[in-house]
């Protein structure tokens, strides 16, 4: 299995109504070495809400709606529809019933992250075509067909893309022959190593080496 890393630079994220305690407490929370589940458990217990587009941005989570549902059987993780950058599915998670929050929130992210590894290309690959358009489906679409190999990293931070297993689906409902594999990826945020899926088109050249690569 090939090894992809991650050394990130720096990964600001900021909303426009957040308080310098609430960056504080996350920065606090960024900065544990822990697991994915722990993580969460410690950004619920930490802040008074956190957000979907926070889980998988603030902390790296590239399953956030998993660990939610596997931590709910632990806490009382009460949620709510949210309007995130405009897009009214986004929902807010507490462990407080009656949080005062927010109704509508809009985040900035900036961003600097190296890639090396044996597969696929370097961060200039992917900022390349992150700089070409702007949807995040669209991007992983281009970074697809032209013959990149694309992690569920890769999509998060270079595309913007938060669930990348429901925007692979579209885009082969679309007609695009896309295969799934697993890689090692670690990242200097987490400093976890993780098996992470990943996608690329399928050719005539690429399938053998999508077998070679799954085992």
């Amino acid at each position: 299995m090939y090894r992809i890393d991650y050394q990130i630079a720096y990964h600001h994220i900021t909303e426009a109504s957040e308080t310098p305690h609430q960056a504080k407490q996350w920065l606090m929370v960024q900065q544990q070495h822990a697991g994915e589940i722990a993580r969460v458990r410690l950004a619920l217990h930490s802040l008074p809400y956190v957000t979907s587009y926070e889980l998988p941005f603030r902390l790296l989570l590239i399953r956030a709606p998993q660990a939610i549902e596997k931590l709910r059987d632990e806490l009382t993780i009460n949620c709510r529809r949210v309007e995130i950058n405009g897009n009214k599915r986004g929902v807010l998670y507490s462990l407080k019933r009656d949080v005062v929050a927010p109704e509508a929130f809009r985040y900035s992210r900036r961003f600097r992250v190296f890639r090396s590894g044996a597969e696929g290309g370097t961060e200039s690959s992917y900022t390349h075509i992150a700089g070409q358009v702007n949807s995040p489906r669209e991007r992983l679409r281009l970074a697809l067909t032209s013959g990149l190999l694309v992690t569920a990293l890769d999509a998060l931070l270079f595309f913007g893309v938060q669930r990348i297993a429901s925007d692979i689906s579209a885009l082969r409902k679309g007609g695009l022959n896309i295969d799934l594999l697993h890689v090692e990826a670690f990242d200097s945020q987490t400093m976890q190593l993780r098996e992470i899926p990943a996608y690329r088109m399928i050719t005539d050249n690429a399938i053998a080496a999508s077998v070679s690569l799954a085992v």
